[in-house]
């Protein structure tokens, strides 16, 4: 696990190139406080920061060579054993008991086929000076990042979007595009990002560059969410706590210690039940919060209690969370407006003082159909048929703000954008009338879930392979990512095994039939837990950043946003959502989180 950064098909001299990569990859310090290494040669320069977590010896060291290719890997391939026993049935030996060696051979072997044999997570660049070409490639869901851009000094590329500001920032512009999709999404989807000359690579592709001309091939996909035959059989319970359990042991090898995140809900506790079946000793670790709306630490604690868990608790006051705030910009340093990052940032600094590696259940939602706009859209539907009078009484039932909020939204919309359009709302922060009041002008790329309609068998399918494209790439796992590796935490996600994601893929029949309560998943868990700590209701991990920013974040506001002189969007339309949230006429705190977010961003990165 590290932090890697590299330029391709510079003209400048050798000395002048490993300068400038050295100055790149010392911004990413803290994903690899272990090691530092870099790699020069003709045109080209490599550079890396490790956290040792495989094999901790200098012989795990990057950028690695073998033959005419050099290699920087950020990430964990953790079928390496397989493939380092297949690689030496052809007659290659190993000097390390690293995966990043067993992965260069690999790729000696087989080229760009071995990308789909790697089951882990990876973002790489290897250089082959027989043929003058780099490859770029990202793993399956894009979990370990890799930004790309082209300058002046050639192809440049880099874990963050800090170590391109530091070498070419003169040469960067904000992209309104970019902008408008992070209002709408609260993240800048791929292949976006925030700045027009640097793009994210897509998941599950590679690029190939010319370290002559510099050119950038199209990118080539080497996986996709796989369709399941008509005929597939669903998974049983016990199959799935089975693929779940032999995901978590692969993820459980390291030669540093390993714990888990552990909110207490399905996702975590089934990782946390996966580690104690391995016999693990595992180490857990939460975080609470005084407003008992948000707090999850007595299930966190009940899970840890039954499965015998060594289990670390810190509760995070609102002057916690208010720290953390000015270091937010610094940690994700593209305007990203998931409030969630807080405690995300608060439980990954607890439990770095512990562990080197920690598990997270991330993915469950997005596999197993656990949002409730799954339940809100086929709902909505329904309601929009009946009378209106019945449509506006949703509002005093238990949930019927979301409810009647998707019936307006089905009405409005499914007659002339289509049921892709009707879920793009549902999950946008800024709507779509709002939004071209607060970006006049601005062009938005509606590549939102291309292709909807025609994937998946079932409405409730269809948007569950759209969150996996998209909201658990460019979201969930970001978010994880820039904050466990801020501290130097290495995150792994089992329920994001091929073999269980397969799994959960042609089993959807329950998820169709029980939206936004994973039932599969949930009796899985029954195999593991008391009905008690199964059946409960979701909470999620966010904050009360909508009262924070009417108490002890209202300054800021009022200075950033407000007080903003030259913004980037509608003054007019900010102040009035602004200061309708802070009068209580209006619940718009995602819409001004997103605005004081990427304020801070702006003073961060900008200025």
């Amino acid at each position: 696990m590290c932090g890697i950064a590299g330029i391709l098909a510079s003209s400048d001299g050798v000395e002048a190139v490993r300068d400038r990569v050295r100055e790149m990859a010392a911004c990413l310090e803290h994903r690899g406080p272990d090691a530092a290494g870099s790699e020069t040669g003709p045109g080209w320069a490599l550079a890396m920061r490790r956290l040792a977590v495989q094999d901790t010896s200098a012989a795990g060291t990057q950028p690695m060579r073998f033959a005419h290719l050099t290699l920087v890997l950020n990430g964990e391939i953790y079928n390496f054993p397989e493939l380092r026993a297949e690689l030496e049935s052809h007659g290659y030996t190993f000097r390390s008991r690293s995966d990043t060696e067993v992965a260069l051979a690999a790729l000696h072997r087989w080229g760009t086929g071995a990308l789909p044999r790697f089951n882990g997570m990876f973002a790489l660049a290897l250089v082959d000076e027989r043929r003058r070409t780099a490859l770029l490639a990202r793993d399956r869901f894009g979990k370990k990042p890799l930004f790309v851009a082209r300058l002046a000094a050639g192809v440049h590329f880099a874990s963050e979007l800090k170590s391109l500001l530091r070498v070419a920032r003169a040469e960067l512009s904000l992209s309104p595009a970019a902008l408008i999709s992070y209002f709408r999404f609260q993240y800048v989807p791929a292949p976006q990002s925030i700045f027009h000359e640097v793009e994210k690579l897509p998941p599950a592709s590679w690029v190939e560059v010319d370290l002559d001309s510099g050119a950038v091939t199209a990118p080539v996909s080497f996986w996709s969410l796989p369709e399941p035959p008509p005929d597939a059989v669903e998974a049983t319970p016990a199959e799935l706590l089975e693929a779940i359990r032999v995901a978590v042991r692969r993820r459980l090898v390291a030669d540093v210690p390993v714990g888990a995140f552990l909110s207490g809900g399905i996702d975590s506790s089934m990782v946390v039940a996966g580690m104690r079946a391995a016999g693990a000793d595992v180490r857990t670790f939460s975080i609470g919060f005084a407003d008992p709306r948000f707090d999850e630490s007595r299930y966190a604690q009940a899970v840890a209690e039954h499965l015998s868990t060594r289990h670390t608790h810190r509760r995070l006051e609102w002057r916690d969370a208010m720290a953390l705030v000015p270091s937010f910009a610094a940690s994700y340093d593209e305007p990203f407006a998931d409030s969630s990052a807080l405690p995300t940032l608060a439980v990954s600094r607890l439990a770095r003082e512990h562990v080197t590696v920690a598990l997270s259940g991330d993915g469950g939602d997005e596999l197993f159909g656990g949002y409730l706009r799954y339940r809100v859209q086929r709902s909505a539907r329904l309601a929009a048929l009946t009378p209106q009078p019945v449509a506006r009484g949703l509002r005093s039932v238990p949930g019927g703000g979301h409810l009647a909020r998707g019936t307006r939204l089905f009405g409005s919309l499914a007659s002339s954008g289509g049921e892709r359009a009707v879920y793009r709302e549902l999950v946008s922060v800024w709507r779509s009338p709002e939004l071209r009041r607060l970006m006049p002008g601005a062009h938005e790329v509606d590549g939102f879930c291309a292709g909807f309609e025609g994937s998946g068998r079932g409405r409730t399918e269809r948007m569950m392979r759209c969150d996996a494209r998209t909201y658990l790439i460019d979201d969930i796992l970001q978010k994880v990512d820039r904050a466990s590796m801020s501290v130097g935490l290495e995150a792994r996600n089992p329920l994001l095994d091929p073999e269980v994601v397969e799994l959960a893929l042609r089993s959807v029949g329950p998820a169709e039939a029980d939206p936004g309560a994973k039932p599969l998943l949930r009796d899985a868990l029954r195999l593991e837990l008391p009905d008690e700590l199964v059946d409960r209701p979701k909470m999620g991990f966010g904050v009360p950043v909508g009262e924070w920013m009417k108490d002890g974040l209202r300054p800021l506001v009022e200075d950033l946003v407000l007080g903003r002189e030259d913004p980037e969007y509608d003054a007019a339309t900010a102040r009035g959502v602004v200061e309708a949230h802070l009068s209580g006429r209006r619940d718009a705190a995602h819409q001004v989180w997103a605005l004081l977010v990427f304020e801070l961003w702006r003073e961060r990165w900008l200025r």
